[in-house]
């Protein structure tokens, strides 16, 4: 063997052992959770597992820290090999001059890899093996990213590591916007960390840090006016405490994907005022024992969230429920659902916008809602059913529309929490018999908006442009009478499509609203699920909400789709396609559709004696003398309801004495209680003695004269106002009620 190669074989190990001696990856530290903006603002950290402040390494050090800490630590860093064998003469003839040691001669390069290997023990031999790997580091790595690993990982006092943390800790912001001062008062630090912590020995830490501007001065990196500007800045009292500006956002994705960095589309001004807006109400709320709200606001344009507020975090000590993130909590939905069915049944053509809903006391099955002032209209139109958010007629347009095909369209809008099946839920899913969430409610309006706002070839909603545009213009108007709030109406003057909504008990207060570049969500309540007196949508949810959108720029309103529309004649007064003989015509823009409802039947054609007093017909009246005239005719038991809210409603006048009954059209008797079926429950007074039921009617005739019988026998009779209390004995009846001209109705139901 020639000694050439024996060489190559005593030198191989050892060039292979340098090669390999660096591991991969130098620093395994646990990282903080951070949350931040796209622009780098933080709204939130969380300590990592290691109890350090350590946050996930930025792509390069800020240009002053990067001059301060080379300026401070290793002049020549740019320069050497990872040893500067310059520093280390010069460190030992002053070490052996003074005999104890006085300088120090590691690189920035050989700091990083003492940094990497925290349980070497600090002797000679360990500065040699960090001088050879320093060496090695300077062959795998540029010198932007050695200083880079060492701005990460160096320490900056306390139980901070690393730049970014520290500019945070120290300064409450990002590294980059750090001036002259903090760099330099940041560059001293990692030096002697337990020594200087800026809690503590501020003169030295005062010193050191005016010694390196002047450092910086000398070597031309900054004038002595910046100089002397940047030594009159203060030091930091004490370390400032992390944002945390979107507790319950972090936390979510944590446990989603674990301690890492985060960056969201948070926009950080808008997020510090929706904080400002929750805290402003809880002291309110507090006070009625409502301790638990959410907020989140979604951007049109992108489809972003710009704002996230879970819940109540940190208002008050202890306070019940507030770790609960509200914006994925499963709650019911009130009245939230309403306008969906409303765009669903414009889309099928099964409405339009004015027609009119039958609001009059409704039982399914003993399923009996009511309104929430407890009063009925007798008809409604159809947008100022959703308008009111009125539950009679919504429960009556959802039986008309079907129970599982409004299912489907929820779950084809994202409510993946209503997951039971049409027997379930049943005609109370409009009424808030089904559990949602903040984020799917808002997220369903977001896809109604986004197809509304862009150009109508894509669609993220299953409903059309044309039936969201006509149900937003319905829940732009403002003020719900019908929940007797002194709160009404939004004085600022900017178009905002909203709804309301409260959960049975008064456990879940909603609002929802829409601009033309956002879609804003609030939910107010307590997380257990206790109600509160009081609270509904109008009074908690909804005035959180228009603070809210006041707190987003304004924007224009949404153009009308009138690409999707047609115009259409309807009847001014029902709002169903005008026949031929309604008096007064409107057109309206509705959906494109082939499907439209029946022409108007409320307008009928009668015939009246000369003097109008009587309705007549050829049995009783000569022909030639009637008079033929258009008259708007309710149903018996919507006209008994709307005569007392429309004073211009004119009822029929009545019949002549000798008209006769059987060339009438229609049954003038209907009976409002009880409905057919039902099963009635009748409660005893204090005294024990049985209450009754009050059974009531209607008739078109307001001077009709009614007969009633329960089960064959004669119970009364009623004038006007046909209510009758009656006493039935448990088990099944029969009730009849019949007028002096022969016509008749009859129920049957069941007393317990």
């Amino acid at each position: 063997m020639s000694k050439f190669k024996k060489i190559i074989l005593i030198i191989a190990p050892f060039v292979l052992l340098y090669l390999f001696c660096l591991p991969r990856q130098l620093f395994r530290q646990p990282l903080s959770a951070t949350l931040s903006t796209g622009d780098g603002t933080l709204l939130g950290a969380r300590i990592s597992d290691a109890g350090q402040w350590y946050f996930e390494p930025a792509a390069t050090v800020p240009d002053k820290f990067a001059k301060c800490i080379v300026a401070y630590e290793d002049k020549r860093f740019w320069w050497h090999p990872g040893i500067d064998f310059l520093s280390i003469g010069r460190a030992i003839r002053q070490n052996l001059s003074r005999r104890e040691v006085v300088s120090g001669a590691s690189t920035i390069t050989m700091q990083v890899i003492r940094l990497s290997r925290p349980d070497a023990p600090r002797s000679i031999p360990e500065k040699l093996l960090e001088a050879v790997l320093a060496t090695r580091l300077e062959l795998r790595c540029s010198k932007k990213k050695i200083l880079l690993l060492y701005a990460s990982n160096a320490p900056f006092g306390g139980n901070v590591v690393g730049i970014e943390a520290a500019a945070w800790r120290y300064f409450g912001r990002p590294a980059d916007e750090l001036s002259w001062a903090e760099s330099a008062m940041l560059a001293v630090l990692p030096n002697s960390p337990a020594l200087i912590h800026p809690g503590r020995a501020r003169a030295r830490l005062l010193e050191k840090r005016n010694f390196l501007l002047d450092k910086l001065q000398a070597k031309g990196v900054i004038d002595e006016v910046e100089c002397e500007l940047a030594k009159d800045e203060p030091l930091p009292d004490k370390p400032l405490p992390m944002p945390d500006k979107a507790y319950h956002l972090l936390e979510r994705l944590r446990v989603a994907g674990g301690d890492k960095a985060y960056v969201c589309s948070i926009d950080p001004v808008l997020q510090d005022r929706v904080n400002a807006i929750a805290k402003s109400y809880f002291s309110e709320y507090h006070n009625n024992l409502v301790d638990n709200m959410g907020i989140l606001v979604r951007s049109v344009q992108t489809g972003e969230t710009v704002a996230y507020y879970g819940n109540t975090k940190g208002l008050a000590p202890g306070l019940r429920g507030a770790d609960v993130d509200m914006v994925p909590a499963p709650r019911s939905s009130g009245s939230t659902l309403k306008p969906l069915l409303y765009a669903a049944m414009l889309d099928k053509g099964m409405i339009l916008p004015g027609t009119l809903i039958k609001d009059t006391p409704y039982n399914y099955n003993n399923f009996s809602p009511h309104n929430f002032s407890r009063e009925f209209d007798g008809a409604v139109p159809a947008d100022e059913v959703i308008e009111r958010s009125l539950n009679v007629p919504s429960v009556r347009m959802l039986e008309r529309y079907g129970v599982p095909e409004f299912l489907e369209l929820l779950q084809k809008m994202g409510f993946s929490t209503i997951n039971r099946d049409a027997d379930h839920y049943g005609l109370s899913l409009i009424l808030g018999g089904a559990e949602i969430t903040l984020e799917s409610l808002v997220g369903a309006y977001l896809s109604m908006a986004r197809d509304l706002a862009g150009d109508g070839e894509t669609a993220e909603s299953p409903l059309s442009r044309a039936s969201i545009w006509l149900t937003f213009e319905a829940l732009s108007k403002a003020g719900r009478p019908e929940e007797e709030s002194s709160w009404r109406e939004f004085s600022s003057g900017r178009k905002v499509a909203w709804k309301t909504g409260t959960s049975w008990g008064s456990r879940d207060a909603w609002s929802v609203g829409v601009t033309r570049d956002y879609v804003a969500g609030v939910w107010v309540g307590n997380s257990d699920g206790e109600g509160r007196s009081g609270v509904t949508g109008v009074q908690y949810a909804a005035p959180v909400l228009f603070d809210v959108i006041t707190a987003l720029p304004s924007s224009h309103w949404f153009s009308k789709p009138v690409d999707n529309m047609v115009p259409l004649e309807v009847c001014h007064r029902s709002g169903l396609p005008a026949s031929r003989i309604c008096p007064q015509v409107d057109t309206v823009w509705v959906p494109d559709i082939t499907e439209r409802p029946d022409e108007c039947k409320y307008h009928r054609l009668v015939h009246l004696d000369a003097e109008r007093n009587y309705l007549v017909n050829s049995s009783c009246y000569p022909v030639e003398k009637m008079v033929e005239t258009v008259w708007f005719v309710l149903p018996p038991a919507m006209e008994w309801y709307y005569m007392k809210n429309h004073l211009d409603y004119r009822p029929l006048p009545p019949k002549h004495p000798d008209f006769d009954a059987f060339s009438d059209q229609g049954n003038p008797i209907e009976i409002i209680y009880p409905q057919n079926g039902i099963t009635i429950v009748t409660t005893r007074s204090l005294s024990g003695k049985e209450q009754g039921v009050v059974v009531r009617a209607a008739h078109r005739d307001p001077t009709a004269v009614l007969f009633w019988h329960l089960d064959d026998e004669f119970a009364g009779q009623t004038v006007g106002e046909h209510d009758l209390l009656l006493r039935p004995e448990p088990g099944r009846h029969l009730l009849t009620v019949m007028d002096s001209g022969g016509a008749s109705r009859a129920v049957t139901f069941t007393v317990k």
